[in-house]
This record gives C-alpha cells, structure tokens and sequence, in this order.
C-alpha cells in the first residue's frame, strides 16, 4: 500500500494555515516572491500551470508557496484565475508576484476555461488554491507527455490536517480511496480526473471544446470523458505526483468516519459499473 503521510514540505507548508496575511513576515513574503518568479513574463513556455481561487485566503499564500517550490528546469508560466473573490485573495497573488486573469462568473468550469485561453504552454497544469503541492509534482505528471498518446495525466489526492496529525481513521480512508481509484480507472479513467491535479494537452482540450460551462462540480471529469476518446489517461499514484488536498473537502459533519460510511456505501454499489465503458 502507498504512504499517504505528507511530506517535510507539505507540512512544513500547513504552519501557514493558521497564520494571517499579517502574521507572515516580510521576509517570508520576499522570499516566496523570488521562488515565484521565474514563472513570469516566460516566452514560449512548455507548461501552463493554470491555479483557480475563490475566498481562498486562508490557503493560497501555503498553495502558491508549494508551487514556487516545484524542482524543474522547463520553461514554466503560472496563471492565477481569480474567480470572483470578495477576500483577501488577490491580494496574495499580487503581493507573491503571480499573473492574475480575472474571470467574475463563478464556477469552476468558467475559472478553468479563463485559465485555458489565457494559457500559452502546451501542457497545462490544474491546480486548486487550496492545495499543498508535492516538490516534484510538476515533473511527475509533465513526465507523461513524452509520449505521444497520452492526452491527460491525473493523480492521487491525499489529505493534509491542520495540525499535521495523521490517525489510523485517515490512513483507512486514504488507502479505500486509492484502491477505488485502481479499480475504476481502466474502464472509466475519468472519473480520476480531478482538477486540482490534473495535466493535459492545451491543444487537444481545445479541440474538444474545452470546459462546458454552467455544468458545476464535474467539470473536469466532464473534459476527461471527452478527450480520453483522443488519447490515453495516465493515473500516476506516485507519491512525487501527490496533490494535498484539505479535509474540510470530504468531511461531513466534521466526521471522517461518517464521510467514509457514506462513500463507501455509494461506492460498493457503483463497483459493477467500473468494468465497463461509460458510454455518456
């Protein structure tokens, strides 16, 4: 079974989760500024990473810190679509340096749309303003374009605490988590495609018309369905390619072990369906 702890790194990052905008130094604000900026102003970059936010001030100064933290040597620009925000989240984005694309309409189909025209990389990065990226999670997922065939890679999502405690009912959960994702991904690979960690061929995501707007919560998997008929889906759960997700995203009613009664209720019944082809 995979470890899901996460990393020196990602912890390190969650300290900032309970820190204001002002409580963070001066220094700190340079510091992650300079990191950030060989992602602007880069000509003809190979990768768009495009970050969608909205009231994202608690997490985004810790998000984009992880991003600034990425070990790579290829030509890489980063796109901040702020989606309305009315908090202090753009001014984070400004204060760190990072380009700003305004897209008003809320909805993550809309947010993500505004990132894919804006973006001039071949390969685009989706991200979420409220993760906590893995150093390496770039060059995990960017690795699967050297081959031609593939059109779209996704990874596995792990959860981060604000105390940076990991019980025994987390690590079950995660582990359920990654073996419904093995199950489902040969028929149906989709249905992996989760946006805060996802890479595809701008090209390709174009051609098939992008994001559907107005669809709410399933966009991604929507753009998957389409394109994984011009291509292959790579699901990489490795652990350089892990995208940390917070919690408050699965829990219901503060609970893990009620979100994870739920889901596997749902899921048990949906079993049958990951051996076949989803045909719309």
């Amino acid at each position: 079974m995979p470890k899901f702890y996460p990393g020196k790194p990602v912890r390190h990052l969650v300290t900032y989760l309970s820190k204001s905008r002002e409580d963070i130094s001066p220094q700190d604000w340079l510091d992650r500024r300079k990191a950030l900026s060989r992602f602007s102003d880069v000509e003809d970059p190979e990768i768009s990473i495009v970050m969608i936010a909205r009231n994202e001030e608690r997490f985004l100064f810790a998000s984009l810190a992880s991003i600034g933290e990425q070990l790579t040597e290829r030509k890489v620009e980063l796109i901040w679509v702020n989606n309305g925000s009315t908090d202090g989240s753009r001014d984070i984005a400004e204060r760190l340096g990072v380009k700003v694309v305004d897209e008003p309409k809320p909805g993550w189909a809309e947010a993500r749309q505004a990132g894919l025209e804006a973006a001039k990389g071949k390969i685009i990065l989706s991200a979420d303003g409220d993760n906590i990226y893995n150093p390496h999670w770039l060059e995990a997922l960017a690795r699967h374009f050297d081959d031609p065939k593939v059109v779209m890679a996704c990874s596995q999502y792990c959860l981060y605490t604000y105390d940076n405690k990991y019980g025994l009912d987390l690590q079950i959960y995660q582990n359920l988590r990654w073996i419904n994702s093995k199950m489902r991904h040969s028929k149906r690979p989709h249905l992996n495609c989760l946006g805060g960690s996802l890479a595809y061929r701008a090209e390709v995501a174009r051609e098939v018309g992008g994001f559907t707007m107005g669809v709410g919560r399933g966009e991604d998997g929507d753009l998957a369905f389409r394109m994984e008929k011009k291509g292959q889906i790579i699901f990489d759960d490795s652990e350089e390619a892990y995208a940390h997700s917070s919690l408050r995203n699965v829990l219901i009613e503060e609970s893990l072990m009620k979100t994870l009664t739920q889901r596997l209720s749902v899921h048990l019944k949906r079993i049958p369906e990951y051996f076949s082809k989803q045909n719309k």
